[in-house]
């Protein structure tokens, strides 16, 4: 079985027709079976897609959902994007068109104050109520559900990091909602880590993969360590009301090691 991360992003490198349908289907079901819950394909390559093509792209989205993960479809073409409307899949599976990159995060105005605050603590035992909180802190927004899964996915990384990296695995994770954007921090007690924004982490079998599926999911990542006492910051921004951002080409499979 392929060991996988619970993000990944594969590039569809032809055009998805009843001769590479197969091929393309053993190799997301590999995927879903090595734990994988959230699925990006990159159509960046993909000029035509038939109806052998939909039929896969529909199962594989069901397949996907009835675990409880995600499939997304990113750098879809004009063209595509018009076969898959004819196809009845746009409006259940979400589609990105193409577009250069990630727009820059502008700086939140001097003075601004969040609409609305959630802290949660974070514990071993308590990851999964932490994301439930979370959860319904955001499901009152208007996300659509890949936007609120990929919120969930990203902050659950940040949170996993809290718990693998001090002693205690107790830290604070704080939502804070702004009317363009969600700034989401969390903090720990541990040794202490940071990484320049434009610095790949070293990917291991065990470490090095959240950083990426952060930076892959939000628009803004900082990790730095807390200028006072000891411990990191992990922040996380995540644009609203904008539509959401392509995904960052070139990122292919997360598990690059």
């Amino acid at each position: 079985m392929l060991i996988v991360s619970d993000c990944m992003m594969v590039p569809v490198r032809s055009d998805i027709s009843v001769r590479t349908a197969p091929e393309l289907k053993d190799h997301i079901e590999e995927l879903m079976n090595g734990g994988c819950h959230r699925i990006i394909l990159d159509m960046d390559k993909v000029g035509y897609i038939d109806s052998a093509g939909i039929a896969l792209i529909l199962s594989l989205s069901r397949k996907m959902r009835a675990m409880g993960g995600l499939l997304t479809l990113v750098n879809v073409s004009e063209m595509v994007n018009h076969i898959l409307s004819v196809g009845c899949l746009v409006p259940f599976i979400p589609c990105l068109a193409k577009q250069s990159s990630k727009a820059a995060v502008p700086a939140l105005p001097v003075g601004s104050k969040p609409s609305k605050r959630l802290t949660v603590r974070i514990e071993p035992d308590t990851l999964q109520d932490a994301r439930e909180r979370l959860r319904e802190f955001l499901e009152v927004l208007p996300l659509s559900s890949s936007e609120l899964y990929d919120i969930i996915l990203a902050a659950g990384e940040a949170m996993g990091n809290c718990v693998l990296h001090t002693d205690s695995g107790i830290g604070y994770l704080t939502c804070a909602l702004y009317p363009d954007r969600l700034v989401m921090e969390a903090v720990d007690s541990g040794p202490g880590f940071e990484i320049a924004p434009d610095v790949d982490p070293v990917v291991t079998l065990e470490h090095g993969r959240g950083i990426k599926i952060m930076r892959l999911l939000c628009d803004d990542v900082e990790i730095k360590k807390k200028p006072v006492g000891h411990g990191t910051i992990v922040r996380l921004v995540k644009m609203l009301q904008q539509g959401a951002e392509p995904l960052e080409k070139g990122m292919f499979e997360i598990l690059s090691a």
